[in-house]
């Protein structure tokens, strides 16, 4: 989980492959923070959703890395959104890399890497929700069989996660969760506790305008007894997930 303060960008390892999940805002330095890692090309960026703190850095890491291709959702019903959105997709253009939008039930290995898409369904399921945008976040579960395995649910909200409750609850089951959108009050108890992780990232803003992470959901943290690292106390937080 790297420190881009109010926002997201989980760099996930293992072997020679990288994916990128998430670029946080533009002046998050995502780029230097990547290289800091000694990361020199992605085999993979996904843009969970078009909100600032998750596409903002995302142009940058196309102009400053290889990257093999980019998965990204259209936006739903063409909703209005930040200018990164457009720039990401003008920047792949202008370097012939590939934008897909992958389907829920699509499985992709990257190395040994095993990435599964639960999320979102096809349609606007969510058009009537609160936030469309966050529901209709790419949720990732990313694996490598037998070693450890780690969900990523961008700003999935509760209806989103009730859907992957009904329909792929046993794909939840994960030994490390990224919590939903920063850690907000918009996730369902019940999907926190359906995950079974023994660690869960919070990746927030120190002192963050938004109030995150709230209460409700810290305290359904704690009963779940899971190890807490987070990255305004904690800065970058890296886990090596592994069984054995």
């Amino acid at each position: 989980a790297l420190d881009v303060g109010q926002g997201d960008a989980f760099l996930l390892r293992a072997g020679d492959a990288h994916v990128l999940v998430d670029t946080g805002e533009p002046d998050a330095q995502v780029v230097q923070l990547l290289r800091s890692e000694d990361v020199e090309h992605l085999d993979l960026l996904v843009v969970t959703h078009a909100h600032l703190d998750h596409v903002g850095g995302a142009p940058d890491v196309l102009a400053a890395l290889p990257v093999a291709v980019v998965w990204m959702h259209p936006v739903p019903g063409g909703t209005d959104v930040v200018p990164q959105y457009a720039a990401t997709l003008d920047a792949a253009a202008r370097r012939g890399i590939p934008v897909r939008a992958p389907p829920a039930g699509a499985r992709v290995t990257v190395g040994p890497l095993l990435l599964e898409v639960l999320g979102p369904p096809p349609g606007r399921p969510y058009a009537a929700t609160a936030s469309e945008l966050n529901n209709t976040s790419i949720v990732l579960r990313a694996s490598v069989p037998g070693a450890g395995s780690v969900l990523l649910a961008g700003e999935a909200e509760r209806e989103a996660q009730a859907d992957l409750l009904a329909h792929v609850p046993q794909a939840l089951a994960v030994d490390v969760l990224v919590v939903p959108h920063h850690g907000s009050r918009t996730s369902d108890p019940a999907f926190l506790v359906a995950t079974g992780a023994h660690t869960a990232v919070l990746s927030v803003g120190t002192d963050n305008r938004h109030g995150h992470p709230h209460a409700e959901t810290l305290d359904v943290l704690d009963a779940m007894g899971v190890r807490l690292p987070r990255t305004d106390r904690d800065g970058t937080v890296r886990i090596a997930v592994r069984r054995g």
